[in-house]
């Protein structure tokens, strides 16, 4: 599952995660945004 990582999250409070990833994403500069998905990701 590619979302096993996150399972734990209620569902009413996915949403909320959801924004709060989109947020930390759509900060800093291209450079930052691939450290960011590459920790998230584990590669």
């Amino acid at each position: 599952r590619i979302l096993r990582k996150y399972n734990g999250i209620d569902r009413n409070a996915f949403p909320l995660f959801i924004k709060e990833c989109e947020f930390r994403f759509n900060y800093g500069n291209p450079k930052q945004q691939l450290e960011i998905l590459l920790d998230w990701t584990g590669i």
